[in-house]
């Protein structure tokens, strides 16, 4: 009897037998789909020095989105039928992620995605049977970045920072539309006032208008920010003296590399982290993750999308174990639905970022406890975690207490001393 288990798993081996082909879909001109792609193949090795998925090696597989829609549905297309990928990993860009849903339905592929409107899981919904295969893994929705930023802001204003006006700086893009419907309402119930909401588009990188007009008129700039850079928004905030500061989703800032990046010139800048994705080792997997990657790659990851494509490929291997060891067809997507489904808010899933749970339509279950976007800030180059209290590695900087250049006192005392002789000289 103890053979049964065995034959069968057998007999419902992968097609290309002793190899199964995981998929990465992204921007891979960009060091989002260049994080994903490390961090797939990261986990695949570590795997299949293991002894592979049901002694079935890894193989991955990478396609671009290049960011267009048309050519995202023909690379999904070719990993799904040409390719024969098992499961697909990746996204980014909720317009791009949502042309892939139908292609994604139509083949009937496992998709551990990225992208954050709230879109792409009420599709799963609406029409369940069609899109059951996606599953939001590496990102949140968005509908919660507006609770995030919102404990973000009074959390700040608990600290004594006087906060009401808000300067909004957003991507001119489908997701802060989605962010905004829920964002404007709390901003409005916990007491805030939007003085000026502004849409920036791919490319942007001038921003001193808006700064001088959120400098004239707001008490904090929340920037909301994914697919412009957070680089030159920052740097000309400082180079300008604007004074107030800046608290938002800046998805660049989440990068290591983004303190070198800006010339040191973030240093206060307070930022939510996308799915718990910031280089701090908030449990021993994360310790292990980010050690392993910087002796693969010789630094840590470069960007937020590594960390949830990582927990994604062990998520994909324990779910087609447990499939396996119930005697179902392991690599059945319809069967695996139902196993990545049993990862709920009383069975989560460990990984990573903390506790991976679903909710009914594929959406990570947010909250203490689960994976949140832990409210950041950027402190002598290093990114420091200020809130929720329960994971805060440090302890919020207010900007009053922002390090002065060494003598600044002295000098300006001098200079004022300096002054004064000149007028009664002249006098």
């Amino acid at each position: 009897m103890r053979l049964l288990p065995v034959l069968l798993i057998l007999a419902i081996a992968p097609v290309n037998a002793g190899v199964i082909k995981i998929g990465v879909i992204g921007p891979m001109e960009t060091k989002y789909g260049t994080a994903m792609v490390n961090a797939v193949k990261l986990a695949a090795e570590e795997i299949n020095r293991k002894g592979g998925i049901l002694g079935n090696k890894i193989e991955v597989v990478v396609a671009d989105t290049k960011l267009d829609a048309n050519t995202a549905t023909s690379e999904f297309r070719r990993l799904a039928v040409d390719e024969g990928c098992k499961v697909i990993i990746g996204g980014f860009s909720s317009g791009v992620a949502l042309a892939m849903m139908n292609v994604m339905a139509e083949t009937k592929v496992l998709w551990l995605g990225d992208a954050s409107s709230p879109r792409l899981t009420d599709l799963v919904s609406k029409d369940y049977d069609h899109y059951k295969y996606y599953f939001r893994v590496l990102t949140m929705n968005a509908s919660t970045f507006p609770l995030d930023m919102i404990d973000m802001l009074d959390f700040l204003r608990s600290e004594g920072m006087k906060i009401k006006r808000v300067a909004i700086i957003r991507d001119n893009a489908l997701w802060t539309e989605d962010v905004m419907k829920k964002f404007r309402p709390l901003l409005e119930k916990h007491g805030y006032e939007i003085v000026m909401d502004e849409k920036v588009g791919r490319g942007q990188s001038d921003f001193s208008s808006f700064l001088l007009k959120a400098k004239e008129r707001a008490d904090v700039i929340v920037p909301i920010l994914a697919h412009v850079s957070g680089v030159p928004l920052i740097k000309q905030w400082a180079d300008m003296g604007i004074g107030i500061p800046i608290a938002g989703h800046d998805l660049a800032a989440i990068d290591p590399d983004y303190w070198n990046a800006t010339d040191g010139k973030c240093l206060g800048e307070i930022y939510i982290a996308d799915g718990g994705a910031v280089p701090s080792p908030i449990n021993d997997k994360m310790k292990h993750f980010l050690e392993a990657y910087k002796a693969k790659y010789g630094h840590l990851p470069e960007a937020f999308s590594a960390y949830g494509c990582y927990d994604a490929v062990y998520l994909y291997k324990k779910a087609v174990e447990m499939a396996a060891k119930a005697g179902k067809d392991p690599f059945d997507p319809d069967v695996l639905v139902k196993y990545l489904e049993k990862f709920n808010r009383s069975h989560p899933f460990e990984g990573v970022r903390g506790k991976i749970a679903f909710t009914k339509n594929h959406d990570l279950v947010w909250g203490d406890g689960f994976i949140r976007n832990w409210v950041c800030q950027w402190q002598d180059g290093r990114q420091v975690v200020v809130y929720p209290k329960y994971m805060a590695t440090g302890k919020l900087m207010i900007p009053h207490q922002k390090k002065k250049t060494p003598g600044f006192e002295l000098v300006t005392a001098l200079a004022g001393l300096l002054l004064a002789t000149a007028v009664r000289r002249k006098s």
